[in-house]
């Protein structure tokens, strides 16, 4: 809602590159356009009139965003980004549509340099309304110091608007809240009487030449530029130019950001299947424990990729980071050596060598800059470099994944010789022990003959010594690296296992990623045959699941043998293991937590032991 000054003037405060005060101007306009009290007759605005037709402009060439490089006596002193989360561009941006006349009331003064103000997130306004947030706000400002142009900025702001009284019915006037609260005093009182003194002050110092030139904004360094991440400014033009879109939450923006990115940038459905939904909401959790902490409502750029980290790993994180920077209404035809370039308090204009120090005239708080460690993928040409330098004669693994996949071997087996006893054990009638505990199942079956059964488990005769773990059983053709891994020590188990291309993919020197497809572990260790190296055709394996377990079958030394998969053996699985006098234990994937196993799928192929050296750098753990 818009704040009365007098019968004819409204004044709608402005946090700049704020979407929520861009999206609570447009429902004000929109959504109530058939209310007396939303229908206006020009806009006005607290800018420096001199850029008035350059930023008419600039809001014409939306969604493509540039921005006015602004001279002072041929020196570059600011610019001017045309933000579509920025209320200022939105009303411009109205104003066109509706052919309604435009004035700036302000002057040069403002190009002195930025009017910075602290006050609480501007999400809030959403949630109590405009005229308790600028009450608050008003609050807050009478405490902080003032800007020494402020009474110079009242003066032709009031006398700008009462000038537009005469010529106009109803006005909306757009500025930023420490202006609103003089104005409020000022319209109230009706007069402003000992300010013309400090205005000829102004007017007789001498005149500045004031040259604006406009230039597409480098994409890349579009952050820079706007208030909101270019992510959010993309999904809010994408709601505009859809009539039938439902009207955008901002909250909704930080959710969509992770989905758009699992859904665009991850092709590998082992990696998509990570980033769940609930895992989704665990990171939308975290980002606002992490708001809360630092007296904010909605998070920041920083915020979010390190929740990204946080939840889903470094990989995604970076995902995440490339997807909020993207924003999808560029012109490609646009010259890469016409494009300006903005950095932090900077510029650089595409026919200058240097960059020249300006501030963004659409900047109203305090920024802090802050620095995360990511590890981004390495590039098509430094994957090339890796893969030329890769010796096929030394690999091994990395430390430790191997002691998570031991400790995961022990987990296994412990618990497939659980499952194994269970199959022996008995169920009688209670006379004079409980033997190894009261049958709940056998005891609720027969209530109504009032009788209570016992369990009684036979002693352990043998241990599980393999372990076969299948991940995936259906798509054999993504899995073309077949091998075996021999122990270094005797506190790692024999390994054989099927899994995707390892040189598909280096992120390092000298260091491999892959995805299991399915392995078998053999402890104690000790020298076997790669079952891989028997031909499918001679042996009737139709698939890299069953070559894998005739493997672990045909070395185990013990009777039983753990087997790990999301559905059971099947009948022609029974029947191998039967031909070597052997049981299948079977452990269901589900018994495992999904996480758990992400992380033991995927593994990593060091170029030798000395990569060891340098792999953690590379290596998320």
């Amino acid at each position: 809602m818009s704040i009365r000054l007098s019968p004819k003037v409204s004044a709608f405060p402005v946090r700049h590159g704020r979407a929520p005060f861009a999206m609570e101007l447009r429902k004000l306009l929109w959504n109530g356009s058939g209310s007396p009290e939303a229908r206006f007759d020009a806009f006005a605005f607290a800018l420096p009139a001199a850029l008035r037709d350059d930023a008419l402009e600039g809001a014409d060439a939306l969604p493509a965003i540039r921005a006015l490089v602004i001279r002072v006596d041929g020196a570059v002193r600011a610019y001017l980004p045309f933000d579509p989360c920025d209320a200022y561009v939105e009303a411009l941006r109205q104003a066109r549509q509706r052919r309604l006349p435009v004035e700036f009331l302000e002057d040069n003064s403002l190009l002195e340099g930025p009017l910075i103000q602290s006050l609480p997130d501007a999400y809030l306004a959403k949630g109590i309304g405009m005229q308790r947030y600028q009450e608050v706000a008003r609050e807050i400002l009478s405490r902080q110091e003032t800007d020494d142009r402020l009474e110079h900025r009242g003066y032709l702001a009031y006398t700008g608007l009462r000038r537009m009284e005469k010529r106009f019915g109803r006005i909306l006037f757009l500025c930023d809240f420490p202006l609103l609260s003089r104005l409020q005093d000022m319209f109230q009182d009706g007069s402003i009487s000992g300010m013309l003194a400090e205005s000829e002050d102004r007017a007789a110092s001498p005149a500045e030449t004031v040259e604006a030139r406009s230039h597409p904004v480098k994409p890349g360094l579009l952050y820079f530029a706007m208030g909101e991440i270019p992510f959010y400014a993309g999904e809010m033009e994408k709601e505009r130019q859809n009539p039938l879109a439902d009207p955008m939450d901002y909250l909704d923006l930080v959710k969509k950001i992770f989905v758009e990115t699992r859904n665009q940038f991850i092709s590998e459905p082992g990696e998509a299947g990570a980033v769940s939904i609930k895992k989704i909401q665990s990171a939308l959790v975290f980002l606002r424990n992490m708001a809360v902490q630092q007296g904010r409502l909605t998070p920041d750029l920083l915020d979010v990729v390190t929740a990204a980290k946080g939840v889903f790993g470094n990989a995604f994180a970076a995902k995440v980071l490339e997807a909020a920077r993207y924003y999808p209404f560029f012109d490609p035809t646009e010259p890469e050596g016409g494009l300006l370039e903005i950095g932090r308090d900077h510029v650089r204009e595409p026919d200058s060598d240097e960059p020249a120090a300006a501030f963004n005239l659409l900047e109203d708080e305090p920024k802090v800059w802050k620095t995360i460690s990511l590890k981004k993928e390495p590039g098509k040409e430094k994957q090339r470099r890796y893969r030329y330098a890769w010796d096929p004669q030394g690999m091994c693994s990395h430390t430790p994944e191997d002691e998570r996949i031991e400790g995961f071997n022990r987990a296994v087996r412990r618990r497939s010789q659980d499952l194994d006893l269970q199959g022996f054990a008995r169920t009688e009638k209670l006379t004079s022990s409980l033997k190894d505990g009261i049958d709940i199942r056998e005891t609720l079956r027969n209530w109504t003959t009032g009788g209570i059964y016992v369990k009684e488990i036979p002693p352990a005769k043998g241990r599980v010594d393999t372990v076969v773990i299948i991940f995936d059983e259906d798509n054999d053709e993504r899995y073309p690296s077949r091998t075996t891994w021999y122990a270094e020590h005797d506190e790692e188990s024999t390994l054989t296992f099927y899994a995707t291309d390892p040189l598909a993919k280096l992120i390092g020197p000298g260091i491999a990623e892959s995805e299991y497809g399915g392995l078998s572990l053999l402890f104690p260790p000790r020298p076997v045959r790669n079952v891989f190296d028997l031909a499918p055709e001679e042996f009737g394996f139709r698939s890299l699941a069953e070559q894998l377990l005739y493997g672990g079958l045909a070395n185990s030394n013990e009777r039983s043998v753990a087997y790990v998969s999301q559905r059971k053996p099947g009948l022609r699985m029974k029947r191998m293991a039967a031909g070597f006098k052997k049981r299948l234990v079977w452990v269901p994937t589900a018994s495992f937590s999904a996480e758990t196993l992400r992380h033991l799928r995927k593994f990593h192929i060091l170029n030798g032991k000395h990569v060891r050296a340098w792999a953690a750098r590379f290596i998320p753990e």
